[in-house]
């Protein structure tokens, strides 16, 4: 999996992310796109944080908003979503750090590819 440097740039420079977690995460697949009856807006928050940092795919998968965002902690409905949707992405983030990495990218021989040699 080639990766946008530009784009993921803080990502990429975070301590314990770095390319390797990139990596992990571009090879994972978060379970966090709607399902019937699940919240739509923590799902499309938790999709965009998921998409934006470069999850290689997107499956269903239910959030607990209750547990993720509890009413003692957020009282409003639309915040406590929202807090539920961005936890929700962040923990999916978390397993894909843990997981075993996919395997490297094929290197570039010296004097080889877009910038130099042949």
């Amino acid at each position: 999996m080639a990766i946008d440097h530009v784009r993921h740039l803080r990502q990429l420079l975070l301590a314990g992310w770095g390319e390797a977690g990139q990596r992990r995460v571009g090879g994972a697949v978060a379970a966090v796109a709607r399902v019937p009856g699940g919240s739509a807006l923590a799902h499309e928050v938790a999709e965009l944080y998921a998409a934006r940092a470069g999850f290689g795919g997107l499956e269903p998968g239910s959030i607990d908003v209750a547990g993720l965002a509890p009413v003692a902690l957020v009282a409003r409905s639309a915040p406590r979503e929202v807090l539920a949707g961005a936890r929700a992405a962040l923990a999916a983030m978390r397993a894909a750090l843990a997981s075993s990495p996919p395997p490297a990218a094929d290197p570039v021989a010296p004097g080889r590819g877009p910038t130099g040699g042949s």
